[in-house]
């Protein structure tokens, strides 16, 4: 068996048989570099590879067949281990130069890499060539031109005529046609951008990108509304700021009528005392209320100068005959003080003219931040309950704009009371 399976014509038939294997190698390793466009010298390095395979392999097998027919081969015929090495060598030659093919394979960029990597990109993007034909376009711009136009993309003509034709028809909206703005059925907003490129050899072409502007569209909406919402705010903020000018100037003239009805009161009420002979002072001290009455016309400070007010309003009550039994002290806060000020003189003057009261009792306190005045006299007591009107409604008003309460009290005798929750530090 081994004797007829290493034959000299079975040992013959298995290396043509190797050489034959090797030069269908080398030919398809020639078409794969001429196929890639490898350098030219691998390319006839190859062509030479297999032009040198054929020449043996035709050699040997001439050869072979005088060996057969008992004829000497023409020319001088290689040691058959040498031709084994040359098949063996060549192969391993190939396998190299294949694994070499596949590394520069993995490294460079086809054609069909590129058109891979474009596929799996989330943007829209499509070239045209000047001529309007389609010269490369991604999954994503075939997927939004099918919805935009139900059919497939084939030239730029028909992608122009599908973007001047969105509207609810098509269920592709456009937003904007200044910003190329279109929201799509599933809720989407794209954003088309058309440009000139050129390639590496200068050829122009039209790129279209479609660009996912979902979130951008609505960070922009929300950010209108806010604009919006603070646009509001500023109106109501100005409305406020007039409504507080407003409210100070009548702070301002109230506090004015306020002063002038009290002087004017008191200044009439002292020359009325004179006249009757009831006044307790000479008529130079009614004149001097009188003229203070006068001038508080032209005074516009809101509260009063810096001297000791509560001496001149005692000195004031004694031109009108009417004793003061004053305890405590006026607060610090200013306010407060032009409050209880207005009030002491409110009520002597209401308690001469109404009620013919010769003393005056004002408690004064001051107790954990806060600020009270208790005023009463030893006048008749109302007939009927007391409604504040007049000088006591502008003394209330007043009361309020300053954070205050203020209580009356009709029975068993008249009573004002005035209290400040909290009293702040200072003047203002």
């Amino acid at each position: 068996m081994n004797t007829v399976l290493f034959s000299p014509p079975a040992r013959w038939s298995l290396l043509l048989t190797a050489l034959f294997l090797t030069l269908i190698f080398s030919l398809c390793l020639l078409v794969t570099v001429f196929g890639d466009r490898f350098r030219w010298r691998t390319r006839w390095l190859n062509v030479s590879a297999f032009l040198a395979l054929i020449l043996l392999l035709t050699f040997l097998t001439d050869a072979f067949e005088r060996i057969n027919l008992g004829l000497s081969p023409t020319g001088w015929l290689p040691p058959m281990g040498l031709l084994w090495c040359v098949a063996i060598g060549m192969d391993l030659l190939f396998l190299w130069e294949l694994r070499e093919i596949r590394r520069i394979r993995s490294r460079t960029l086809s054609r069909d890499s590129v058109k891979e990597a474009m596929d799996r990109l989330p943007s829209g993007i499509c070239y045209f060539t000047m001529r309007g034909a389609v010269k490369l376009c991604n999954l994503q711009m075939d997927r939004l031109f099918r919805v935009m136009a139900q059919k497939d993309l084939q030239n730029i003509t028909e992608f122009r005529e599908a973007l001047d034709g969105c509207g609810p028809d098509t269920g592709v909206i456009c937003l904007s046609r200044e910003l190329q703005n279109y929201l799509f059925p599933d809720g989407r907003v794209w954003h088309c951008r058309q440009s000139l490129v050129r390639d590496r050899e200068g050829t122009p072409y039209t790129e279209v990108v479609f660009s996912d502007f979902t979130e951008l569209y609505h960070r922009e909406l929300e950010l209108k509304r806010q604009t919006r919402k603070l646009q509001a705010i500023s109106r109501e903020l100005k409305r406020l700021s007039d409504n507080a000018v407003t409210l100070t100037r009548e702070k301002e003239v109230l506090s004015a009528k306020t002063k002038l009805h009290d002087q004017m009161g008191t200044g009439l009420t002292a020359v009325r005392q004179q006249l009757l002979g009831q006044g307790a002072a000479d008529g130079e001290s009614a004149v001097r209320l009188l003229r203070q009455a006068v001038s508080a016309l032209r005074d516009r400070s809101e509260y009063p100068p810096e001297e000791d007010v509560l001496a001149g309003f005692i000195q004031d009550a004694g031109a009108l005959g009417v004793r003061v039994h004053l305890t405590g002290e006026l607060p610090e806060n200013g306010e407060h003080a032009f409050v209880f000020l207005l009030a002491m003189r409110e009520r002597l003057s209401n308690g001469v003219r109404h009620a013919g009261a010769t003393e005056l009792w004002v408690q004064l306190r001051r107790e954990d931040g806060a600020a009270s005045v208790h005023i009463t006299n030893n006048g008749a007591p109302p007939a009927a309950e007391v409604v504040p009107k007049g000088g006591l409604h502008n003394l209330y008003r007043c009361t309020l704009d300053c954070g205050g309460t203020m209580e009356l009290q009709s029975k068993p005798a008249f009573a004002l009371t005035i209290t400040f929750p909290r009293e702040t530090e200072g003047t203002p």
